[in-house]
C-alpha cells in the first residue's frame, strides 16, 4: 500500500510513472467524493473508460479498491460503482493548539476510527512538541490495534504564520524547517498548514463550501483566522500568510493585542474575548448563571460555559455573545466589501453560538457594508463541529501526498 504513495522521486519515469500518478488520483477522487462510477472517474481524470477500468482492476488487486456492483442509471446499462476498501490505508489528523493537541485516525473512507483524543501538549512547548505528539500517536495506534505501517500520512493543523512553501511557521518556529524536523520524528510523510486554512479545506470538501466558488471561512478559536476560497481554489497569498483577519485594528483605544497593536479584532471578537468579557462582567457585578456553572470560580469560565448559560436563558451571557457578534459583523462587513463572497462560514469554538450571534452579525453587516453587495452574501455557521480540524488536517495531508 505505502509503495503506491511513495514520493515520485523514488519511482521510475515513463509509462509506469504515469500509471502510478493516475492510480493516486483515482484513490484521491474516491476518498473525497465517495464511491464513483468508472465513467465519472474517466471524466474527472480525462482518461478513456477502458483505461480507467484497467487501473481499477490493478487497484482491486492491490487491495485498495472494491467493486460495489452496478449503480443507478438514467437509462441504458447501469455503470459499476467503485469504492475504497475500508481499511486499505489510514490517515492521521493532528491539531496542535495553544492549549492542547487533538489526535484522530481516519480510514480510507474518511471514517474516524479512533478519536478525537485530547492531550495537554501544545504548540508553545517548542520543537519538542512533535516528538511528544508522536509518542501520543503511538499510544492511540496501539489502543486502536492497527498496523502503523498502514498509516500513509498525517496532517497537522497549527496556529501562526505558516509558509508551507518554505516549511516554516514564523510565529512559533521561525528558524526551523518543519519538514526536516517532521521527517526525523515520524515514519511517514507529514504535512502542515495554518488552522484557518485547514478548516476551510474541510469546509470545501466536506462542509458548507462544497461545490461553492467564492467563500470565506472565519475561524474563531483563541484568535480569529480567515480562510479564502477564490474561484474554487484555496488562496494562500504571496508568502502563505493570507487571512490574518484577527489582527486588523478595529476598536479605537482598544486593549493591547499579543501582536503588539491596539484594538485588533480578536481582542473583542474571539473565543478568548468571549471568556474574558464574561469574567469582566461578573467581576463588575452582573447577575448571571455563570457563577453557578463554575462553582463561583470565575477563572474557570470558558467560551463553552458562556454558550451553555446562554442556552439556559442567561441574559448576561446572551448579551456577551451579541456584543461579540456585533464587532465580528463589523469586521465581516469589510470582508464583504473587498471579496464579494457568495458565502461566509463562521466556525471554531463559537459555531455553537449561532443562535445568539447571527442576528447581531447581520445587523452590523447591514450597518457597515453596501447592501447591494452584502445582500448577495449568505452567512452561516459551520456544521462540522469539533471534527473540522482533525478531518481537515487528515484530508489536506492526503491531497498533498497524492499530488506529489
Amino acid at each position: 500500500m505505502k509503495a503506491l504513495f511513495k514520493n515520485t522521486q523514488n519511482q521510475s519515469y515513463g509509462i509506469e510513472q504515469k500509471k502510478f500518478n493516475q492510480k493516486k488520483q483515482i484513490l484521491k477522487a474516491i476518498y473525497f467524493d465517495g464511491a464513483l462510477a468508472n465513467s465519472d472517474l474517466a471524466a474527472r481524470l480525462g482518461l478513456s473508460t477502458p483505461k480507467i477500468n484497467s487501473l481499477l482492476l490493478e487497484l482491486i488487486d492491490d487491495g485498495l479498491v472494491v467493486d460495489n456492483g452496478p449503480g443507478d442509471s438514467s437509462g441504458g446499462r447501469r455503470p459499476n460503482i467503485y469504492g475504497l476498501v475500508d481499511n486499505g490505508f489510514y490517515v492521521a489528523g493532528l491539531t496542535i493548539g495553544v492549549h492542547k493537541t487533538t489526535i484522530s485516525i481516519f480510514n480510507s473512507n474518511n471514517i474516524e476510527i479512533s478519536g478525537p483524543h485530547v492531550y495537554p501538549e501544545n504548540i508553545q512547548s517548542g520543537i519538542s512538541v512533535f516528538s511528544k505528539i508522536n509518542k501520543r500517536l503511538n499510544e492511540v495506534i496501539k489502543k486502536t490495534g492497527i498496523d502503523r505501517k498502514k498509516i500513509i500520512t498525517a496532517g497537522i493543523e497549527m496556529p501562526g504564520l505558516v509558509n508551507t512553501f518554505e516549511g516554516i511557521n514564523k510565529t512559533y518556529f521561525s528558524e526551523i524547517n518543519l519538514y526536516d524536523e517532521l521527517r526525523k520524528v515520524f515514519e511517514f510523510p507529514v504535512f502542515f498548514e495554518n488552522d484557518a486554512k485547514v478548516r476551510t479545506f474541510a469546509e470545501q470538501h466536506f462542509g458548507l463550501a462544497k461545490g461553492r466558488e467564492n467563500v470565506l471561512m472565519v475561524h474563531m478559536g483563541w484568535g480569529v483566522g480567515l480562510g479564502i476560497i477564490i474561484h474554487g481554489n484555496l488562496y494562500s497569498g504571496n508568502s502563505g500568510f493570507a487571512g490574518e483577519f484577527g489582527h486588523m485594528p478595529i476598536v479605537d483605544n482598544g486593549i493591547l493585542c499579543k501582536c503588539g497593536k491596539q484594538g485588533c479584532l480578536e481582542t473583542i471578537a474571539s473565543a478568548t474575548a468571549i471568556a474574558r468579557l464574561a469574567k469582566e462582567g461578573i467581576l463588575a457585578g452582573n447577575s448571571s448563571l455563570l457563577k453557578g456553572l463554575v462553582d463561583k470560580d470565575i477563572d474557570k469560565i470558558e467560551t463553552s460555559t458562556v454558550i451553555e448559560a446562554a442556552n439556559s436563558g442567561d441574559q448576561f451571557s446572551i448579551s456577551v455573545l451579541a456584543n461579540v457578534g456585533q464587532w465580528l459583523g463589523k469586521g465581516i462587513a469589510y470582508l464583504i466589501q473587498i471579496f464579494n463572497p457568495e458565502l461566509i462560514i463562521i466556525g471554531g469554538r463559537v459555531a455553537d453560538a449561532g443562535l445568539f450571534m447571527k442576528a447581531p452579525i447581520e445587523q452590523s453587516i447591514h450597518t457597515y457594508s453596501n447592501r447591494d453587495i452584502s445582500n448577495d452574501t449568505e452567512i452561516n455557521f459551520s456544521n462540522l463541529g469539533s471534527k473540522a480540524g482533525v478531518m481537515g488536517a487528515a484530508a489536506y495531508a492526503l491531497e498533498r501526498l497524492a499530488n506529489l
